[in-house]
């Protein structure tokens, strides 16, 4: 229960990068997360070369037509997480991924935040031609991502506002 009340979401990432055996530990724990009618049918791509991240910013800097946008925080590592289009539970499952891929990053002491940029923009001419330059199939569309990295930002405890009844 410690890392779940514990975790949270960092802005600010360091130059350093996270280990690909750290990477894949956390891929493996969104792989073991629940998926409507148990399909599956997500890609999870983790990118920590240089190249490949700054296209990725770039894509989302031309479909937002502003070459000053930074909404990766500097991060050096990126997973995406790709769903498709025609899953009608394609929400709920990247919510599932990203919780258990969040938690275990957490539990490795590997800051994160949830990049919810492309769901506006999975689409465009941009982030079409970079996910070509990936290999992955049209039908697939990006549901979100999350940013990856270590922080010297150590964000305080706020107090939960969900609203809970028993009965």
């Amino acid at each position: 229960m410690d890392i779940i009340k514990n975790r949270r979401s960092r802005r600010n990432f360091t130059s350093k990068k996270v280990s690909i055996d750290d990477i894949k530990k956390i891929v493996e724990a969104g792989t073991y997360a629940p998926t409507g009618m148990n399909k599956q049918d997500n890609i999870i791509v983790a990118i920590s070369d240089d190249s490949t991240m700054d296209n990725l910013l770039n894509a989302i800097r031309k479909h937002l037509n502003n070459d000053c946008y930074n909404g990766f925080y500097n991060c050096k590592n990126m997973i995406l997480l790709l769903s498709p289009s025609d899953n009608r539970n394609r929400k709920f499952d990247c919510g599932s991924i990203m919780q258990n891929m969040m938690l275990k990053a957490c539990e490795l002491n590997v800051a994160n935040v949830w990049i919810n940029q492309f769901y506006d923009s999975y689409n465009s001419e941009p982030i079409r031609e970079f996910l070509k330059s990936l290999d992955i199939d049209n039908k697939y569309e990006i549901t979100c991502a999350l940013a990856l990295g270590y922080s010297d930002e150590q964000p305080k405890n706020k107090p939960n506002k969900f609203i809970t009844k028993f009965i």
